[in-house]
């Protein structure tokens, strides 16, 4: 699969902006479904999101109020060179 590099670039600036403007996590989650990105796992601490036609991956740290602590956007790509 060849992957569009700009377009994931664009995506990714869109994913730092839906964080920037918003804190309520189901808010966050709304627009990040609009952008494609699909809940594929996760824990009471961690939700894990991933659009697979861009191939990114999103991890968001929560708290026990369901707060947003953090969150971090990869590539898959940089998951693969990370468990080399």
């Amino acid at each position: 699969m060849v992957i569009r590099v700009h377009e994931q670039k664009d995506l990714i600036e869109k994913v730092k902006l839906v964080f920037s403007n918003y804190t309520d996590l189901d808010i966050v989650m709304g627009e990040l479904a609009s952008l494609g990105f699909l809940r594929t796992g996760g824990n009471p601490d961690i939700l894990a999101l991933e659009n697979t036609e861009l191939e990114l991956y999103i991890h968001i740290n929560i708290d026990n109020n369901e707060k947003i602590l953090n969150y971090e956007v990869l590539t898959f790509d940089d998951i693969k060179k990370s468990l080399e």
